[in-house]
């Protein structure tokens, strides 16, 4: 069963290691090695338990089985900032669930109308699944290779 918790600091170590497995895999190699280098240093143990220790972050963790499989972190309230899935576990909708908790723990907080996501090449598929539309072309920088992506709400 795929639960849903917020990141306590003790989960740093854990929230690193999947990013980092992840990052080597499928976002490493559209980068430049200097481009990867930045990326997995922050997403270091200590650059994770920074972001988990400030306010305007928020970490919820997937899990099945009491294993981390998934992570979602938003900063501001309105930005997307890791949206990441164990290999073994994409195709399931954890990302779509795991965002949805996560907006709507934003929209209990602020009044947030534009949620915005860097994709990497790889996750381009998913942000455009959950409904993020591309607003520029790829991007280079300093060798980190991205598309900026935006999802509006409308008013229900």
């Amino acid at each position: 069963m795929f639960t849903i918790r917020p990141a306590s600091l003790s989960d740093a170590a854990a929230i690193s290691a999947l990013l980092q497995d992840l990052t080597r895999r499928f976002i490493a190699p559209d980068c430049t090695g200097e481009g990867a280098a930045l990326l997995l240093q922050a997403m270091s143990e200590s650059a994770i338990a920074g972001y988990i220790q400030q306010p305007n972050f928020d970490y919820l963790l997937g899990e099945m089985n009491a294993e981390l499989v998934a992570v979602v972190a938003t900063r501001d309230n309105s930005h997307l900032y890791h949206l990441f899935v164990a290999s073994h576990c994409q195709g399931r909708g954890y990302a779509a669930k795991l965002f949805a908790e996560a907006k709507a723990r934003c929209l209990q907080r602020a009044d947030t109308k534009i949620f915005t996501v860097n994709s990497s090449l790889y996750a381009l598929p998913v942000y455009q699944h959950l409904g993020f539309v591309a607003v520029g072309g790829q991007r280079d920088t300093q060798g980190i290779r991205d598309v900026p992506m935006q999802l509006v709400l409308t008013q229900q």
